[in-house]
């Protein structure tokens, strides 16, 4: 009879592969597919970091923006401020005048004052010079305006306000204006102009003699 004879196998089976059929993923394989996902560079940061420097971009500009709204608005309040202290109708005649003399430049100078007021309306006279640089200053709108209308249009007018008499009159080749309440007089210590005299040195004076008074300087204004 012949023995059956037995083989005995030592090698091991792998119980992976009578199961699934496939082999596992070599360990190298493994390895590169790993380090290709580490390789994928990161958006995210990227997107980060450029929208904060869209907003400090944004931030500066609005910074600017501020600094250029501080500068221009006092510049532009301090030229509205300008322009509402300056009445468009402000107007002054100022002249010096030597004694005992007729200066025709000083006539020439008050026919052109009077002739360029030319408001409708008028809120403020002053009359002033260099015996008293405060002057009387009457703010009555309708009784400046009377007067202003007057010296333009070289017509008498006599009105009182604030116990005041004032007179624009006709004297010689021109018209005077004076508190003294008697036209075309030589009076004391009133506030007299009358640039166009009828006799040298008879051309006023500001508190002072209105004829041969000492020599000065004489101004009025409107506005």
């Amino acid at each position: 009879m012949f023995k059956k004879s037995t083989r005995v196998y030592n090698d091991k089976i792998d119980p992976t592969s009578s199961q699934t059929g496939s082999q596992p993923l070599p360990h190298h394989t493994q390895g590169v597919h790993q380090d290709n996902f580490n390789n994928i560079p990161s958006t995210s940061s990227k997107s980060g970091s450029k929208s904060v420097f869209i907003h400090e971009s944004i931030l500066l500009v609005l910074l600017g923006l501020l600094v250029l709204t501080a500068l221009i608005i006092p510049i532009v309040v301090l030229i509205l401020d300008n322009r509402s202290s300056t009445s468009p109708c402000a107007i002054t005649y100022s002249q010096s005048f030597t004694a005992f003399t007729t200066q025709a430049a000083q006539c020439t100078a008050w026919q052109q004052f009077a002739a360029n007021l030319t408001c409708t309306s008028y809120s403020k006279m002053r009359i002033y010079g260099s015996n008293d640089p405060v002057g009387i200053t009457v703010t009555d709108p309708n009784t400046v305006t009377a007067l202003a209308i007057a010296l333009r249009y070289n017509t008498t007018m006599a009105l009182t306000y604030n116990g005041i008499p004032w007179r624009v009159w006709p004297c010689s080749s021109g018209y005077e204006i004076t508190s003294s309440g008697s036209a075309c007089s030589c009076t004391t210590g009133y506030y007299t102009i009358r640039p166009c005299p009828w006799v040298n040195g008879y051309w006023g004076g500001i508190a002072s003699a209105s004829c041969n008074a000492a020599s000065q300087t004489m101004s009025l204004s409107f506005e």
